[in-house]
C-alpha cells in the first residue's frame, strides 16, 4: 500500500486513494475534441467503446460524466448506458450533437431520458461543459472519522456515497486497526476494500483498540488530517455512545475540527438513548450501495448490526423524519453553517 507521505505524520498511513474525476467519452470526431478539452483541464477523460464500458465501470467505479455522441446510440449502446446509470444514478450524461447530427441518434437519446445536449463543435459550449465539471464538488470536501474499521461505514456510509455521487471528495480516517475485534491485517484489508467501493481515500492510524482514551497524540493526528484535507464537513461518533473509544474519538475530533464549518455526529450500534439526531440525510439512491460496502467486513460477519436487512430497516425507520423519501441516515448537528 501507499507509504505515508510528508503531508501526514508517520503514525498515519494512506491505505487507499480516491480515484480521479473520471469521464467516459463515446464517439469519433466531436468526442475527440471534448475528451481533449477535459484532459487539458486536468480531468481523466477516456475514449471507450460502448460495449467496453460496463466492464470498465465494474473495475474503476462509476464515472462522474459520460459524454455520448448521438450517432453511437444504437440499442446496444443504450443498454450499456442504462447499466452505468443503474450503478450510479448521479452520473451526469451529456449527448454530443450539433446542427448536422442525424435525427435517429437524437430520438434514441430522448427515449433514453437524455435531455442535456452539447454541440462538440461549439468551443463555447465545450468550455462551459469543462468549467462545470472542473467546478463540480469543489465547494465541498468531506472527512469522516471513526475509531475502528467499519465504524464510519456503518454510521454514515450511505451519506458518504451520496457525497461521492455529487462529486465531493471523501476521506475516511480510521484511528485504529481494530485488533481486539478481529485479525488486524484482515480488518485493514476489509477497510481498504470498503474505501475503494466508496471511491474514498482511506487513512489509518494504529492507536490501541479499546484504550484510545489513553492515546494523548490522538488530537494531533486528527488535526494533521484536518489540515491536509481542509474539510468543509466532518462526520464523527456521537458522544452519546457506550464504547469508550468512540467517545474518545468524538472528543478529539471536536477539538481538531473546531474551525470546520459543519460538524455532524453519526449513530453507532453502541449509541445510547441520548443520541438525538436533528438532521436526516436522504439516502434512497445509496442505501443498496452501503450494503455492498459493509459486505467487505467479512471478519465481522457474525455481528447482527451488519446484517443487510437490519441496515436497510434502520434507514427506513429514520426516513419517517423526511417527506418523500424511503431511507435516511440520522445525525446530531454540533455545528452547521447551512
Amino acid at each position: 500500500m501507499t507509504a505515508p507521505g510528508p503531508r501526514l505524520p508517520p503514525d498515519l498511513v494512506v491505505e487507499a486513494t480516491a480515484p480521479e474525476h473520471l469521464a467516459l467519452v463515446w464517439g469519433d470526431d466531436g468526442a475527440t475534441a471534448v475528451a481533449d478539452a477535459l484532459n487539458a483541464a486536468g480531468l481523466m477523460a477516456l475514449r471507450v467503446a460502448p460495449h467496453e464500458t460496463p466492464d470498465l465501470v465494474a473495475i474503476s467505479g462509476a464515472p462522474a460524466l459520460m459524454a455520448v455522441e448521438a450517432p453511437v446510440l444504437d440499442d446496444g449502446a443504450v443498454d450499456a448506458l442504462e447499466d452505468v446509470r443503474r450503478r450510479s444514478p448521479y452520473t451526469r450524461v451529456v449527448v454530443l450533437a450539433g446542427a448536422d447530427t442525424a435525427s435517429p441518434g437524437l430520438i434514441r437519446a430522448l427515449r433514453a431520458g437524455l435531455s442535456e445536449v452539447v454541440d462538440p463543435h461549439d468551443p463555447a459550449a465545450v468550455a462551459d461543459l469543462v468549467a462545470s465539471e472542473t467546478g463540480r464538488g469543489a465547494d465541498e470536501r468531506v472527512l469522516a472519522v471513526g475509531a475502528h474499521p467499519d465504524d464510519v461505514e456503518i454510521g454514515c456510509g450511505a451519506a458518504l456515497l451520496r457525497h461521492r455521487s455529487l462529486g465531493h471528495p471523501v476521506t475516511v480516517l480510521t484511528l485504529s486497526r481494530g485488533a481486539v475485534g478481529g485479525p488486524q491485517d484482515a480488518r485493514r484489508r476489509e477497510a481498504v476494500g470498503a474505501a475503494i467501493e466508496m471511491s474514498a481515500e482511506l487513512i489509518m492510524g494504529d492507536l490501541p483498540d479499546t484504550r484510545m482514551e489513553d492515546a494523548h497524540e490522538m488530537t494531533s493526528l486528527v488535526e494533521a488530517v484536518v489540515a491536509d484535507v481542509r474539510p468543509t464537513t466532518v462526520y464523527v461518533h456521537s458522544q452519546h455512545d457506550n464504547h469508550q473509544d468512540h467517545r474518545a474519538v468524538h472528543a478529539s475530533t471536536v477539538i481538531a475540527a473546531r474551525r470546520v464549518p459543519q460538524l455532524l455526529c453519526y449513530q453507532s450500534p453502541s449509541s445510547r438513548n441520548g443520541f438525538s439526531p436533528t438532521t436526516f440525510v436522504p439516502v434512497d439512491e445509496t442505501i443498496d450501495a452501503k450494503v455492498k460496502v459493509l459486505a467487505h467486513f467479512r471478519s465481522q460477519a457474525t455481528r447482527h448490526y451488519l446484517e443487510p436487512d437490519l441496515v436497510v430497516a434502520t434507514a427506513r425507520y429514520w426516513s419517517r423524519q423526511l417527506n418523500g423519501h424511503r431511507y435516511a441516515e440520522p445525525f446530531e448537528v454540533l455545528r452547521s453553517t447551512r
